[in-house]
């Protein structure tokens, strides 16, 4: 019997898990998808390399989705066992619900390990290729928007008109090139002709111009200088528009956890602050373990009333959630000021809501009520009774009155 349990409760486990962790990850891929659908559009980005950069992103959203997908499992899972009055049947048979714990905790394992490889090894490493690909494209695809005699002004601080060619016959004509971050005054380039490289280990457009001129005015000396030249280069730098700078400064990431350590090491030899070093060192330890606390703390909370647990088992798993990540982000503010030990921010949600969840479950096997749960599913059944009241009210109406209509 307790074999067929086991097998019972991972069957249960293993459907709402994969859904779960599908849409939470379709939810984060969202922030990137207007992005990248406007490299397609504007860059004329090749689907292939659209592939690759949404393929790197994958292990990073998964180090996220993972224990939410867990926790969501087990809510829906131990919901629909209380509700179809199985879990009664089980106690009547007199099966412990600790009996429940050793299946549902073995997933967690797995599921802890899985997310520890990414957290480790495998996110910085996608992370590192995100970037490097990223930054090839976007400086390979610079100048697709330049058209003959139209201004591009893509690049910050940089203006820049052809009067005939495209970028790519490397032959233009009647260049002209508008420089606002060299100076407070604009540094303007005239050409007759030229060619523009891009450079991807650099990150920089360099236009070759071929007999022009180079207009600027010298503010402090109060005068005008023209230059002129048979040839000169200008070097277009292109990461700080083309790149956000979430790309570019969170190199933690983009680091395993050895790593990591010896850049707190050598920051710290230095004379550097290292503290969020360390929070983005412990976070990185701290954030699999998830799987667990969710575990421990979703068992409980899902065997509700019969009442209640057709709406609680969603609501309180985005609760659940929301309380780990404002706790996670407290923690790390009150490190900074100073009030915590830096190993302590980010194990803090786990170590409370542990404790939180430990409680609840002797509770629940114990059969002594929760007041603060029993508030909760009142309050959420009395909620939805009250919407599908009123949506129920509302179709009768616009029955009714379509009814009267066609009459």
């Amino acid at each position: 019997m307790c074999k067929t349990l086991d097998r019972y409760l991972l069957k249960e486990l293993i459907p709402p898990f994969f859904l779960g962790l599908l849409i939470c990850t379709l939810i984060l891929f969202m922030d990137k998808v207007m992005r990248i659908v406007e490299m397609i559009v504007t860059k004329g980005v090749p689907l292939v390399d659209v592939l690759k950069l949404l393929g790197c992103l994958v292990p990073n959203f998964l180090l996220l989705t993972l224990p939410i997908a867990f926790l969501l499992a087990v809510m829906l899972s131990f919901n629909r066992i209380s509700a179809d009055n199985e879990y009664t049947a089980w106690k009547v048979a007199g099966v412990s619900l600790y009996r429940f714990l050793p299946p549902v905790y073995g997933a967690a394992f797995v599921v802890c390990g899985l997310a520890m490889c990414l957290s480790l090894w495998i996110a910085p490493y996608s992370l590192r290729m995100f970037n490097t690909t990223l930054h090839g494209i976007a400086t390979s695809h610079a100048l697709v928007g330049l058209k003959e005699r139209v201004f591009f002004d893509e690049f910050p601080g940089i203006v820049v008109y052809v009067e005939k060619g495209v970028p790519g016959n490397n032959k233009l004509e009647g260049i002209f090139i508008a420089d606002l971050n060299l100076s407070e005054d604009p540094v303007l380039y005239f050409a007759k002709e030229g060619a523009f490289h891009t450079d991807e280990d650099s990150e920089t457009i360099t236009a070759v111009l071929r007999d022009g001129c180079i207009h600027r005015r010298l503010s402090k000396k109060d005068a005008y200088q023209v230059l002129y030249f048979t040839t000169y280069t200008v070097h277009l730098k292109l990461d700080q528009h083309l790149f956000p700078q979430d790309t570019r400064t969170r190199r933690n990431e983009e680091l395993t956890l050895g790593e990591l350590r010896q850049h707190i090491r050598e920051k710290a030899a230095s004379g550097q602050g290292v503290t969020s070093d360390w929070i983005d060192f412990h976070t990185r330890l701290a954030l699999p373990f998830a799987s667990f606390v969710f575990c421990t703390l979703g068992i409980p909370l899902s065997l509700g009333s019969h009442r209640s647990v057709r709406y609680t088992g969603f609501t309180v798993s985005i609760a659940v959630v929301l309380v780990y990540f404002v706790l996670m982000k407290t923690g790390w503010s009150m490190t900074r000021v100073g009030h915590l030990p830096v190993w302590l921010a980010p194990w803090l949600p786990n170590l409370l809501l542990t404790g939180i969840g430990i409680y609840l479950l002797v509770q629940k096997a114990r059969e002594r009520p929760v007041k603060i749960i029993e508030w909760y599913e009142e309050t959420t059944s009395l909620l939805f009774e009250v919407i599908r009241e009123r949506l129920t009210r509302t179709t009768d109406t616009r029955i009714r009155e379509s009814g009267d209509r066609t009459r």
